[in-house]
């Protein structure tokens, strides 16, 4: 009902009397009445299509927790920080990067991995000043000193360990802890230096290749 209408209506009302004007109201209102009826079935109407459309475009929520990486690499040339326990990257003869860790006893890395079913560790390092001092290095893994294995490798020297299962999805917190940190003989270089970091790997153990895992590298 447009505003021209209503003014019609409403003199016609105005012009009535009596019985007459009992009726006119009362049609007015049974009118008014079916429009607001009206009115009400199209904004529920509305409402359904609105919910529908919500139904349909909102994506479904995502409450699965996403999986841990199978692998983690960690090189030399990788963003590795002062009091973390490294230097500057530097770079062999053959173009090899490598940090020496220092001057502090221990060097740290914080990594994310899947340990749901353990997982092996590597370390490798070029050199170290004094490799009968300096293979005596302690791994601490999320505050538990876990077994290491020792040995010469590729010109340089690996130490392996096996961690532990976990199965919640927080970080794996690595600290190794060298006997020593040394001054290179001859003095050229100042520094106190550890060993001459290379990479680290972790690679994440399938669930039939568990069994035993541990006490390989505790009986090495």
């Amino acid at each position: 009902m447009d505003d021209e209408d209503a003014g019609e209506r409403l003199k016609d009302v105005s012009e009535k009397r009596g019985e007459e004007l009992v009726q006119e109201l009362t049609d007015e209102i049974v009118s008014l009445q079916r429009e607001l009826a009206a009115l009400k079935s199209e904004v529920a109407a509305l409402a359904d299509f609105r919910s529908s459309r919500a139904l349909v475009l909102e994506p479904p929520t995502v409450t699965a927790t996403p999986s841990l990486p199978q692998r983690v690499t960690i090189e030399a040339d990788h963003m590795l920080r002062p009091h973390d326990g490294f230097y500057g990257v530097e770079h062999t003869s053959e173009g090899m990067p490598f940090r020496w860790t220092g001057p502090s006893v221990q060097f740290c890395f914080n990594v994310y991995v899947d340990r749901s079913n353990g997982a092996d560790l590597r370390l490798f390092a070029l050199t170290s000043i004094d490799f009968e001092v300096q293979k005596k290095i302690v791994l601490i893994v999320d505050g538990e000193t876990l077994p290491v294995n020792v040995e010469p490798d590729g010109g340089g020297f690996a130490v392996t360990a096996f961690l532990p299962v976990r199965a919640d999805q927080s970080s794996t917190g690595l600290v190794f802890v060298l006997p020593a940190v040394l001054t290179p003989p001859g003095g050229a270089d100042g520094r106190v230096l550890g060993l001459a970091f290379g990479r680290l790997s972790i690679v994440a153990r399938k669930a039939e290749n568990i069994d035993g895992a541990s006490d390989r590298i505790a009986a090495q």
